[in-house]
């Protein structure tokens, strides 16, 4: 039953781009216009600095990229920025219980899929940034390996969130909602000049829940504000800080019965009743543009980073069958107290050239990053406690303590990298881009447990791409690309000293593709196809099961299509869709000491099929009404793929009116045939399950 509050809605939120998408060359004004269509995610002719900072086009790009406009993603519903994510091609949402995940191109976890904000890399155990899609100007995607970039990781994808940024036009916009379990969000924004040469930009969002499931009460509140100086014309000094607090739902998912879930229990909540679980997180940046000529930009981002994070929870549940006289009960296992303590400070400086090389058109990127980083773990490692309760009618209990809560360990990174991109034209047809960088990260751990797992590792990578492009007219591109990956075998901050001595999977891609726009920009289309292989992957030594050793290989294969179209005045479509076969090709894993061959099976939490349809239709002046359709193929909790996690199709509807200049009201369905599915998995025996029907009211005003 719905726990819906009807209410009068109010809320603010910046004016999205006209009803009808315009041509990506056209600049589109956000002045009070509230009543939107689908922004065109594909945006062939935008530039994405999420994907390369040479300052091409997706068109220009021998790779796939969307961007997804930020009001399109507010306006649309999506809470989050992996829900807004999950509707781009090929991307599956597999976020856990508190964490941030996506799965793209058969690679899964923030390792793989990496997550930026502004462009910047946060190196956590727990992505918490950004908080709130309303921060958010858009989000670039990039598909496929982003080393280059990045550096190590992100062997399946990038995922790039534009902040919001001072403007030169005075701006203030909010957005207050209503929705099903008590759900509340309100948040306000405002941007513009101060004085000549001097812009702002300020927003802050809060969201409260109380779930759908047993003690399922969560909130977050994110703030950020960002100060642009211009003391002359070629250049430019930002001063941003962004901060973020949140209490996410302590449910850790539904303990599975002979593998499969038992919806009965689905919303009773296992974990104990004094569980905790708190982020803190805020971020510094310091950015300086300057163009000291037509031919040359320097740009350099000074940035501070520091987060704690605290958990108390009882985190693994497995479900014990009923014997004799005993009911069915849960077992609750991993009492785990933890403190995460974590800084990150750096530098990235990049200068972009434009110059003539042989006659020939050329860009050039060259820079460097650096970062020192600190993670300090406390914690209660070691506490082994269970303790059994009944399946049905739940009494958790308290927290059990059976081990100090002390600290165990500090991680110290000392890192840097440089980089290079240059995009060689050799006619208004004809390009090829190119890229290149070394990451060399010294990880120095201090145990204060035992000093015997102190060590110093350095697990260095050179990457590389290269890719030509092929215009045979303006709005059609042919392009091909090779590149290369490493992907650490764990996260760099909390690296084992089991893992100090392996070096980074290194992995590398085909790709080839199509681009088109057409139909006077009505109608645009890519399709791609691709060929992934990482190696060094740990697997299980054949002769001492017990141990890992890095011989392990695993791959992918796809093809993509996505479609952005306008069929009559006033209607918009998105469509987009990607097949995939991914597989181990070298993997060994033991089970209870018996070595196991898991060569040929799916990786854990991979889909095959995916697809996603979003349609916008104004039917009446100031009336819109929209919806989208997502569909994700059967996955594996396992290895072993003897755990089946179905495929799962999720609707959504809304309708949306523009009342007055400046202000529109909206209703939204999200999961409108309640459909039960997970959407992640917890070890082996837990499913986390997505939200069930929820509906939303808001209103919208932009000034």
């Amino acid at each position: 039953m719905l726990k819906f509050t009807s209410a009068a809605i109010a809320a603010f939120s910046l004016g999205a781009p006209c009803a009808i998408a315009q041509p990506a060359e056209e600049e589109v004004g956000t002045a009070a216009i509230i009543v939107t269509g689908m922004v065109d995610p594909l945006r062939l002719n935008q530039k994405s600095e999420g994907a390369s900072r040479l300052g091409l086009t997706a068109l220009e790009m021998p790779a796939s990229v969307e961007t997804l406009d930020g009001d399109a993603i507010r306006l649309r519903g999506d809470l989050t920025i992996q829900d807004a994510a999950a509707r781009a091609t090929g991307m599956v949402n597999t976020s856990g219980v508190f964490g941030f995940g996506l799965s793209a191109r058969g690679f899964t976890g923030q390792n793989s899929v990496m997550t930026l904000y502004d462009g910047m890399r946060m190196y956590n155990n727990t992505l918490t940034f950004p908080a709130d899609p309303w921060m958010a100007q858009s989000v670039e995607i990039l598909r496929g390996p982003a080393s280059v970039l990045y550096g190590e990781g992100a062997i399946g994808g990038a995922v790039n969130v534009v902040r919001k940024q001072p403007s030169d036009k005075m701006e203030v916009s909010g957005r207050l909602g209503l929705a099903s379990f008590d759900s509340f969000n309100v948040a306000a924004g405002a941007g513009g000049p101060i004085t000549n040469g001097v812009g702002f930009r300020a927003d802050a969002s809060f969201r409260r829940s109380e779930g759908w499931m047993d003690r399922g009460d969560a909130d977050a509140l994110a703030l950020a504000g960002a100060i642009r100086l211009k003391p002359a014309a070629n250049l430019s000094i930002t001063l941003s800080h962004d901060y973020s607090e949140q209490n996410p739902r302590t449910w850790f998912g539904v303990p599975l019965i002979g593998g499969k879930l038992d919806r009965s229990i689905r919303k009773n909540n296992y974990n104990v009743a004094d569980a905790s679980l708190r982020f803190r997180d805020n971020w510094s940046q310091a950015k300086i543009e300057w163009t000291s000529s037509d031919a040359l930009t320097i740009r350099s981002t000074f940035y501070h980073l520091w987060a704690n994070k605290y958990w108390k929870n009882a985190e693994n549940l497995t479900y014990v069958p009923a014997t004799g006289t005993t009911a069915a009960q849960v077992r609750q296992s991993s009492f785990l107290e933890l403190y995460h303590i974590q800084k990150q400070t750096g530098n990235r400086t990049t200068a972009n050239l434009e110059h003539d090389l042989g006659g020939l058109e050329n860009r050039l990127v060259v820079g460097f990053d650096v970062n020192r980083i600190s993670y300090k773990n406390v914690s209660n490692s070691g506490n082994n406690a269970t303790r059994l309760i009944d399946a049905v009618d739940p009494d958790p209990g308290l927290f059990i303590h059976q081990a100090t809560t002390k600290p165990r360990y500090t991680n110290r990174i000392r890192q840097y990298s440089i980089f290079a991109e240059d995009r060689l034209k050799f006619s208004d047809q004809f390009s090829l881009v190119g890229g290149v960088r070394y990451d060399r990260p010294e990880i120095t751990k201090t145990d204060y447990v035992n000093a015997a797992n102190n060590f110093t590792s350095t697990p260095d990578a050179v990457t590389w791409r290269v890719g030509a492009v092929y215009n045979p007219v303006p709005s059609l591109s042919l392009y091909g690309q090779y590149a290369t990956a490493a992907d650490p075998v764990g996260a760099l901050v909390s690296t084992s000293v089991a893992q100090s001595d392996f070096d980074l999977s290194t992995g590398r891609q085909y790709e080839a593709g199509i681009k088109h726009i057409f139909w006077g920009a009505k109608g645009q289309w890519t399709f791609a196809i691709y060929d992934i292989v990482k190696r060094k992957l740990l697997t299980s030594d054949p002769l001492i099961p017990t141990i890992q050793v890095q011989v392990g290989q695993q791959s992918s294969r796809g093809m993509e299509a996505s479609l952005f179209l306008e069929p009559i005045d006033r209607v918009s479509i998105t469509l987009n869709g990607a097949l995939l076969r991914a597989r181990y090709d070298d993997f060994s894993e033991s089970v209870g000491g018996v070595l196991f061959q898991r060569a040929g099976n799916r990786p854990s939490n991979v889909a095959t099929r995916t697809a996603n349809v979003f349609a916008s239709w104004e039917f009446a002046k100031g009336w819109i009404v929209d919806g989208g359709l997502s569909y994700v193929g059967k996955r594996y909790q396992d290895a072993a793929n003897s755990r089946v996690v179905p495929a799962y199709t999720l609707t959504d509807a809304g309708v949306r009116w523009q009342f007055v200049e400046g202000a529109s009201a909206a209703l939204r369905v999200r999961n409108i045939f309640n459909e039960t599915y997970a959407r992640a998995t917890y070890g082996q025996t837990q499913w986390v399950l997505g939200d069930p029907r929820t509906v939303e009211a808001t209103i919208h005003v932009a000034f």
